[in-house]
């Protein structure tokens, strides 16, 4: 997979390299830092609203589509609102 970075650049991704659930990244995780969903925009009464998550995630899903997630797991889609 390849990753655009600024103009015309492109980075390649191993994918076998990346941990969690194929496609998203998950994983349950367990108070690790900032780098986890109970820091990201995207979560929300323990369920996460990121429109790649919601479209590629195996996890369970809430009726609205939300897909349920703690606040100490995390994915390679996390927008950070706190402290890096």
């Amino acid at each position: 997979m390849a990753v655009g970075i600024g103009k015309n650049k492109l980075v390649h991704i191993n994918q076998f390299s990346i941990k969690g659930e194929p496609g998203t990244g998950f994983e349950e995780r367990g108070n690790k830092g900032p780098f986890e969903c109970g820091n990201c925009e995207y979560f929300k009464n323990n369920s996460c609203g990121q429109k790649d998550m919601m479209e590629k995630s195996k996890r369970p899903k809430l009726p609205n589509g939300r897909v349920k997630v703690d606040a100490d797991d995390c994915c390679e889609y996390i927008e950070r609102v706190g402290k890096e």
